[in-house]
């Protein structure tokens, strides 16, 4: 085998090696850190315990633990003391949004991709049988407007986590969808709290 062969067999194996480290960087990225359209999601397998292993990211300010700055809050909705009991999330948590009768509570937009699908929270219902907590969810893009609405039964006192809810798919030619959701007490009065509003960046529906 003369040197030049030899030298572009070497070369030949290095280049391999090097696309073999890149795949093993791409599959090896942490799933916290998932770029995505709308940006850099980080993201944690919440609602495992629940048989849910998907990958979920904090919407803005939706663990309440800083107040609710970016929220709109009416009809006496507020943060209070007391978060989602089952710490399903890193770091503290000491407080959660508080929806009375006739409060309600908006979300801040959120840009969301192509791949992002669904929405989960907790909750704790009052237990009162009637006394729902009405989810209303508004997708817009530049070609449409489209809503999902869901209504979950408060009659078990408690914290829960919620089902996954759908998010309208309505996105434009750019692949991204802007995202709010409103949280209101409809039925019979109670008061209830919601912790950690999270969306699943992962199309696994």
């Amino acid at each position: 085998m003369s040197r030049r062969t030899t030298l572009r067999t070497r070369l030949a194996a290095l280049a391999a090696a090097a696309v073999t480290l890149a795949g093993g960087a791409l599959v090896a990225a942490p799933a916290e850190a998932v770029t995505v359209d709308c940006g850099v999601r980080s993201t944690a397998q919440t609602f495992a315990r629940w048989g849910d292993t998907n990958q979920y990211f904090v919407v803005q300010d939706g663990r309440f633990e800083s107040g609710a700055a970016s929220w709109v809050l009416t009809g006496g909705s507020t943060t209070v003391l007391g978060g989602e009991t089952f710490n399903a999330v890193a770091g503290t948590n000491l407080r959660s949004l508080w929806v009375p009768a006739l409060g309600t509570a908006t979300s801040p937009t959120t840009c969301v991709a192509s791949n992002e699908d669904s929405l989960r929270f907790f909750y704790k219902a009052p237990g009162i049988p009637f006394s729902t907590l009405h989810v209303s969810i508004r997708v817009t893009s530049g070609v449409n407007v489209a809503t999902n609405d869901l209504d979950i039964d408060g009659s078990r006192y408690g914290w829960a986590p919620s089902q996954r809810i759908m998010l309208p798919d309505i996105r434009d030619a750019s692949g991204r969808q802007y995202v709010t959701v409103t949280f209101s007490q409809r039925g019979l009065p109670g008061s209830w709290n919601v912790d950690d509003v999270q969306i699943d960046p992962w199309r696994s529906l």
